[in-house]
């Protein structure tokens, strides 16, 4: 009985944390409609194997999560909720399979702790509600690594096909790094505990052949269709180059995943303080996570090109170890008065920073507070019950703080919001003035949003020089001055949707030639109409 209503504790609150207010802002910029427009384009030109975008083949990202999308907009229309459907039941299902996983070896509540603390980890909850591939294949390498240790304290067969099974998904979700975090997880783990030789019979077994024949064989018919342009695309651009070259260089730093980390686990930063409790009496597990997180942490610190959702495969490791840890608090620990301290803190936290945020933007500023403040009135309830060792009480209480924080936000801030990070608002505005099929001018922000809710051709303008994307797109660029004057010369109206530098250079592009209007501002995202100005008489 204990384990049906864990279960359906634990499905409730992904319930609330994924689903509840999961359309309340459209598809954003740049990414969701990356992955939600390349999995239309697919449907619309009956493309099942090649990832399309912009009508030309992109081959980024393999295709299992445009494959997931395709049938959730199959079943729902292509819609806001049916694209942010997949990676909200995925995270489901990962918080389900960590807590399956740990009630293989762990009694008590750790296996609930494990997937709550994973449910609510504010990465992997945020990444549950946003259209990119990162929850899938998270999920994925944790199943792979999870049926890794369970075949290696039972050694049956079952879980080296659920091994393949999982590794094969995650292949298909974001390429051969899913190899490579698995075995640079599970070499180490065997030297530590001292049973490398299981390894050979790890290797060199029949069932590989279920990984070659269903992870690799999407591989092989795209490189057999495109040769070397997918090869190249693929292997090198995405994913070689990536390791080599920053593509975001303000996060090539050192500290920026050690700070993620910590951001991202919160509500349960304080928690962490926990860890290495219950060591010896799960000693195998303890190496076992890890090696699973240092190793993943060590791969993608070593690459360049680093983002705070690449580093979630480590999540459900960190989460296990910690709800080891907190099952094995004794009432009487030292820890407990400097954690509870320390979530009093981070709770204030929030309130701090609340009134710089709503100088960036005053119309946040009461339901801001109203959030933020509810978010540390339960964050410092939760601290004081971790000081009093009421250890269950102050996780529910986190949990609380995290729902409270949701409620109070999801009135009025996303309404407020939906202009600054998204392009829905635009058929609306080519429909009043008449501006169907015509091409539309984007800083490369917004050109895949506005791609994708509009259908329009798209031009980037992007002034440099600079390629304005890390793969490649098929779009004109107006690169520099000339291009734009030329492009804009002899059109008598075009809608832009730019950056304030964007419109900043156009307004100097033209002088009183033409007349920008601006139809819609909001944070950094302007729509503008330019129009040729009449002749003087």
């Amino acid at each position: 009985m204990t384990d049906k209503i864990n279960v359906l504790i634990l499905i409730v609150c992904c319930l609330f944390l994924y689903f509840i207010g999961s359309a309340s802002i459209n598809l954003t910029d740049p990414d969701e409609v990356f992955y939600a427009g390349t999995a239309k384009e697919m449907l619309a030109n009956k493309s099942p194997l090649t990832p399309l975008i912009f009508g030309k083949p992109q081959f980024e990202k393999p295709p299992l999560f445009y494959w997931q999308l395709m049938a959730s907009f199959k079943i729902f229309g292509i819609n806001t909720f049916a694209a942010r459907f997949v990676p909200a039941m995925v995270g489901l299902i990962g918080v389900l399979g960590t807590y399956f996983f740990m009630r293989k070896f762990s009694g008590g509540p750790a296996s609930f702790y494990a997937a709550l603390f994973l449910s609510a980890a504010g990465l992997y909850f945020g990444l549950s509600k946003t259209v990119i591939t990162d929850i899938v294949f998270s999920v994925f390498t944790a199943f792979t690594l999870y049926a890794f240790y369970l075949w290696y304290r039972s050694k049956k067969d079952l879980y080296i096909v659920l091994f393949m099974i999982a590794l094969s998904l995650s292949v298909l979700t974001k390429g051969p790094l899913a190899i490579a975090l698995s075995f640079a997880a599970i070499i180490p783990f065997l030297f530590l505990v001292r049973g490398i030789k299981a390894l050979p019979a790890f290797i060199l077994n029949r069932y590989w052949l279920i990984f070659l024949a269903f992870g690799c064989s999407w591989f092989v018919y795209e490189f057999v269709k495109y040769g070397n342009a997918f090869a190249w695309e693929f292997f090198v651009r995405d994913n070689w180059h990536r390791i080599i070259y920053a593509e975001h260089r303000s996060s090539d730093t050192w500290y920026f995943y050690p700070a993620v980390v910590a951001g991202g686990m919160a509500p349960w930063t304080a928690y962490l303080l926990f860890l290495g409790k219950g060591f010896k009496k799960h000693k195998d597990e303890y190496l076992f996570l890890a090696s699973w997180i240092v190793s993943t942490f060590i791969i993608f610190t070593f690459a360049h090109s680093k983002l705070a959702s690449y580093i979630l495969p480590l999540f459900p490791a960190l989460c296990c170890a910690l709800a080891i840890s907190v099952d094995s608090l004794s009432g009487r620990s030292k820890l407990l008065v400097p954690a509870g301290v320390i979530n009093i803190l981070l709770g204030a936290a929030g309130l701090i920073a609340s009134p710089l945020i709503a100088k960036e933007y005053p119309a946040l500023a009461k339901p801001l507070f109203l959030s933020l403040f509810l978010l540390f009135l339960f964050m410092a309830a939760g601290g004081v019950s971790l000081m009093k060792g009421r250890v269950r009480q102050a996780v529910f209480l986190n949990i609380a703080a995290l729902a409270a924080f949701l409620i109070g936000g999801l009135s009025s801030v996303p309404a407020k919001l939906e202009t600054a990070f998204s392009d829905h608002d635009l058929p609306g505005i080519i429909r009043e003035y008449g501006y169907e099929g015509k091409p539309i001018v984007c800083s490369k922000m917004y050109v895949r949003g506005v791609y994708f809710y509009t259908g329009n051709p798209v031009l980037v303008l992007n002034m440099g020089g600079k390629k304005p994307f890390w793969s490649d797109h098929p779009l004109d660029v107006l690169s520099t001055e000339a291009e734009a004057v030329t492009f804009f010369k002899d059109k008598d109206k075009v809608l832009c949707v730019l950056t304030d530098e964007g419109r900043e250079k156009i307004n100097g592009f033209f002088g009183s030639a033409r007349k920008n209007i601006v139809l819609s501002s909001n944070l950094d995202r302007v729509v503008v109409l330019s129009e040729r100005a009449p002749p003087l008489k």
